[in-house]
């Protein structure tokens, strides 16, 4: 695959979309088909309810089982990393991983969630770990012709102009969605077996129902640049799959682990100072220790495969529980290890009056500034050790940081 000509730039930014015609060859195509089959019968499949090939359902592979080889060997692509750099402006992350298998029957794509319109949608979302970058594009490759039979992919042109994103303040941006009646009608890519598409994050589309008598399969990655981290927090992959993401000596995955993410904290910030909470180690303690409000993951947290990496219903929960302070919306900043687990860091400015906040009778919550951060390292008073970690990565302006909302939030009356 070459790269992009100027024409191709253009029109990707003209209509929110490009087609490259004919990056894999039939020989490419069977070998992804077989990593595809491969983890299928694996029993790697969702939902692990079915069993393929039944009738009417898409079966989905993600994430993990790219470190099977042949799935590796399309998500490491030079040439789509290298049109998806060029596109973003930036080095790209592989934010998501997904191949989409409808068996004959299988329904069409589902409406857009702020429901505008029942079937084509943009996948801008705030709640969903790669769709709340303010910096991504679908890279969708078929491993079949999207005829009329099967269901072709239906694109808006100029769709993704609709959507603004604006700045809020202390470095975060906050979109302004399209809705449908405002987007151009969609068309038909008229995608064939081995194409690219080139999709813009704000474009609209729309994937038709598979009415044939065969399998409609194709990859839909979603690729990100280095500086936009998702608001609400990524999926990690495992350290298997981020070994075999990892090529020319940079990997494709910062965001990796075999550790599972069990506590989550917010970084508050209010003019230039930092909301702490005190813990005493025992009754002799002779000085009094420090951590950012948060806890361990709630319930609703953990049972939620798709976007395993949103847990901001929990730290909601937990610090109104511990402050009284209602934090709306929060984005994040990094995971960090608390002893074989890790904790999931978020942050989010306050403005205005400085809130009253109402504590457990156990603890207190102070404002701090970052000299005594230090101090309070120096002291070891620090429970985590993290900290100023933290408030440097907060403060750090190269990053295009967006809006994370837990899911009941973006979505009333969804649990």
């Amino acid at each position: 695959m070459e790269s992009l000509s100027k024409k191709q730039v253009e029109d990707f930014h003209d209509h929110g979309y490009v087609i490259i015609h004919g990056v894999l060859c039939d020989e490419e195509i069977d070998r992804i088909k077989s990593g595809v089959m491969r983890r299928i019968h694996q029993g790697n499949v969702i939902p692990r309810s079915q069993s393929y090939p039944a009738p009417a359902i898409t079966f989905t592979i993600d994430r993990d089982n790219v470190e099977d080889p042949d799935l590796a060997y399309i998500a490491t692509h030079p040439g789509i990393i290298h049109a998806a750099e060029t596109l973003l402006g930036s080095p790209a992350i592989l934010s998501a991983f997904v191949c989409y298998l409808k068996t004959p029957g299988a329904k069409g794509t589902s409406g857009d969630y702020q429901g505008s319109h029942p079937t084509a949608h943009q996948d801008y979302k705030t709640y969903q770990h790669a769709g709340s970058s303010l910096n991504w594009l679908f890279a969708i490759t078929p491993l079949g012709d999207l005829d009329e039979k099967i269901g072709p992919l239906y694109v808006s042109p100029g769709s993704h102009k609709l959507s603004s994103i604006r700045k809020m303040g202390n470095g975060v941006h906050h979109v302004e969605r399209a809705q449908a009646e405002k987007v151009a009608p969609l068309v038909n890519a008229n995608l064939r077996k081995g194409d690219l598409l080139l999709m813009h994050m704000f474009c609209w589309h729309e994937g038709g129902p598979n009415q044939a008598n065969r399998d409609r399969i194709g990859i839909y990655n979603k690729f990100r640049a280095a500086n936009a981290p998702p608001a609400c927090g990524p999926n990690l992959f495992n350290e298997s799959a981020a070994k075999a993401l990892t090529t020319n000596n940079r990997c494709l995955t910062p965001h990796h682990s075999d550790r599972h993410v069990t506590n989550t904290r917010l970084l508050i910030e209010h003019d230039s100072k930092y909301l702490m909470v005190r813990h005493r180690r025992g009754e002799d303690a002779c000085q009094d220790s420090w951590e950012l409000p948060g806890g361990n993951l709630q319930p609703i947290d953990l049972k939620r495969p798709h976007d395993a990496g949103n847990v901001i219903h929990s730290l909601e929960q937990n610090v109104c529980e511990q402050t009284g302070i209602e934090v709306p919306w929060m984005t994040y900043i990094g995971d960090y290890a608390e002893g074989e687990t890790l904790c999931r860091i978020y942050a989010h400015p306050l403005t205005g009056k400085k809130p009253d906040m109402k504590c457990n009778t156990d603890e207190r919550a102070e404002w701090f500034s970052a000299d005594q951060f230090k101090q309070f390292a120096k002291n070891r008073q620090l429970i985590n050790g993290y900290e100023l970690q933290v408030i440097d990565h907060w403060l750090d302006n190269s990053y295009l940081r967006g809006v994370g909302e837990s899911k009941r939030r973006a979505l009333p009356g969804i649990t």
